[in-house]
């Protein structure tokens, strides 16, 4: 990583508390959320694993059906406003809680929404599809298989990105509302789980799922402002080729660099926490049941009480139980899962895993 500037021992630039909560303190923000979501106890799970594990219940942010693209948009929104737009443009396949979040977002804040949609225009709306229609969303289909999408597809799903955004004239919002302008969103979150826990981040481990990479940059860049020092696991809901090569998305570490120059932050590498882009749990692609994801489902219910959704969280769950099974995560360790949201969307026929139902969890 570039080295942004290398504060001496007296510098107040030094990370802390203090310092992350006067970097956000000015920032614009549109409240969009019910904060501070839930951190909660994972007892009887976590002392099944040998771990004492714990999450942070942001499938419980209150706009719309919930999750984390409320934070950020609170934020991303205020930009917009800023610059004087009125209406946003986004981007996110057939079932994306995303766009279906920002159009909700644009609604609270009086703003046009028009959202690119990938995937074949169904005959019948259903799911967050559905919500975009009653949002009164304005769509644009354009053909493309996210589970297993070819080049030429993603070529032309960001070209008819461009294209509604010249026509419009409006806001550019990425697909998961990934730029710069949405990570204040979890920085501000590791202030609150450090309020929660009396002013610590004492957790040796954080674990969430990792689409377009965004929280997990907001995260990085919290506990690296706050002087925190945890390993964040970022656990990919795409196979690599998809990742990689099809949508090219930027690494973490990409993104993270993006957003310190962004905001001109001196940050040096001794103080950026480590990570990891976890891959091996998503290979079917993109929104496809495993029997990974149906097995960290069936855990942490019956376990817990708790859903996960089979796009985001359950991959991102069967992660852990996966890193604690071969020991990248050690036993005894404190461990925070971020629940993402929202929707768990297990009603939908599509999205239910079609094998035999599992004996026991993957850690098993």
């Amino acid at each position: 990583m570039q080295v942004i500037a290398s504060p001496t021992p007296e510098s107040p630039a030094m990370p802390s508390l203090s310092r992350l909560e006067d970097f956000l303190a000015p920032l614009p923000r549109i409240a969009l959320g019910r904060l501070p979501t839930p951190l909660v106890s994972l007892q009887r799970l976590g002392a099944e694993l040998g771990i004492d594990l714990w999450m942070k219940r942001d499938d419980c942010t209150g706009l719309a059906l919930g999750g984390n693209k409320a934070r950020k948009l609170e934020y991303v929104l205020a930009d917009a406003r800023k610059q004087g737009h009125d209406t946003v443009i986004t981007v996110g396949p057939l079932t994306s809680n995303h766009t279906m979040m920002t159009a909700a977002a644009a609604r609270r804040a009086g703003m046009d929404v028009h959202c690119v949609v990938g995937g074949a225009r169904p005959a019948a709306f259903s799911g967050n599809l559905l919500l975009l229609e009653y949002l009164g969303a304005r769509l644009h289909f354009v053909d493309i298989e996210y589970a297993a999408p070819t080049p030429s597809q993603g070529d032309a799903l960001r070209r008819r990105c461009r294209e509604v955004t010249e026509e419009t004239g409006g806001y550019w919002i990425p697909g998961g509302a990934t730029m710069p302008e949405a990570e204040p969103g979890y920085m501000n979150a590791v202030l609150e789980i450090c309020a929660q826990r009396d002013g610590r981040f004492d957790f040796d481990h954080v674990v969430l799922a990792l689409g377009t990479g965004s929280t997990t940059t907001g995260v990085k860049l919290g506990l690296a402002m706050g002087g925190l020092r945890a390993s964040v696991e970022g656990v990919r809901i795409q196979d690599r080729r998809a990742v990689e090569e099809v949508f090219k998305q930027p690494t973490v570490s990409v993104l993270f660099e993006e957003s310190v120059r962004h905001f001109g932050l001196s940050i040096s590498e001794d103080e950026v926490p480590p990570h990891r882009e976890i891959f091996g749990f998503a290979d079917e692609g993109y929104g496809v049941p495993n029997a990974f994801s149906d097995r960290a489902m069936r855990t942490l219910a019956e376990r817990e009480g708790y859903f996960l959704d089979t796009v985001y969280t359950a991959k991102a769950f069967a992660g852990l139980l996966g890193m604690v099974d071969d020991g990248r995560i050690p036993r005894s360790a404190r461990v925070l899962f971020i629940h993402t949201g929202g929707l768990s969307m297990t009603p939908a026929a599509e999205k239910r895993w079609g094998g035999a139902a599992p004996e026991g969890g993957p850690h098993e």
